[in-house]
């Protein structure tokens, strides 16, 4: 049964995309973004392998804006008795969200968000949410762009530890109010200072999720970005952190 609850929230996400292609379906403007991949060995003291990748994808019109991201992080470290690796670290994590913009000249906008994530050593088999609301950009300019959001949603914890992304027969659910910051700021022509804020409050907790990142171009298809990922659960299960800190040095290939 409480798989359903986690289908009616990705159908309702998928709804408004439709309309939106349909909408769009003259003059659409492209996608575009980029590609992040990270890579870390440690040979010696200490024998580890850690692989990080995201991606982002935006698309921007008259009405609609699209905005896409997924990250996953893998890490195995030697056992130094056995010498063999064991993984310390996965987790995968995506979002969508569209918003509808309330006019040519309103900076308004209505949003819809759908996220998900797998951390496998997180104490949850996987978490879900949905999230509509308001929006309104604050700033825009030619070098900076600052969006704030808030809007009411339904969140889903599921705590079997399964191997399928989607059932569970025991999880916790819980409606939440869900706050979202944006922040673009053009540094040079060659680089970009990103922080990206939201937050999900509901009666199982608090969870939030900042990003903070410096990208700095290469040429016109690399940059070296430099990140950091800080990821907390107020309510987070026994024998777990609530807090995660993710820094990451890689490269990004970007897609115009």
């Amino acid at each position: 049964m409480r798989s359903k609850y986690l289908a009616a929230m990705l159908i309702a996400a998928g709804l408004p995309a439709v309309s939106a292609a349909a909408e769009e379906a003259e003059g659409a403007s492209k996608w575009t973004g980029d590609i992040g991949v990270g890579l870390l060995f440690k040979r010696g003291n200490t024998n580890s392998d850690s692989t990080n990748g995201n991606v982002n994808m935006a698309r921007d019109s008259a009405k609609w804006r699209h905005t896409f991201k997924a990250d996953a992080n893998n890490e195995k470290e030697e056992d130094p008795d056995t010498e063999e690796y064991t993984r310390t670290d996965e987790n995968y994590f995506a979002s969508y969200k569209l918003d509808r913009k309330l006019g040519e000249e309103s900076r308004n906008y209505l949003f819809n968000v759908a996220t998900y994530k797998k951390d496998n050593f997180s104490g949850y088999h996987y978490e879900a949410s949905y999230a509509i609301g308001l929006g309104r950009r604050w700033i825009e300019s030619d070098r900076q762009t600052l969006d704030a959001e808030f809007g009411p949603g339904y969140r889903v914890k599921c705590l079997d530890p399964q191997d399928t992304y989607f059932s569970c027969q025991d999880s916790e659910e819980d409606a939440i109010a869900r706050i979202g910051i944006k922040y673009d700021l053009k540094v040079s022509d060659n680089t970009v200072f990103r922080e990206d804020f939201s937050t999900e409050v509901g009666e199982e907790g608090a969870d939030t999720r900042a990003e903070t990142s410096l990208t700095t171009a290469i040429n016109s298809k690399f940059s070296l970005r430099l990140r950091h990922l800080l990821e907390h659960d107020s309510d987070a299960p026994d024998g777990t952190s609530e807090t995660d800190h993710t820094f990451s040095v890689g490269l990004v290939y970007t897609l115009k």
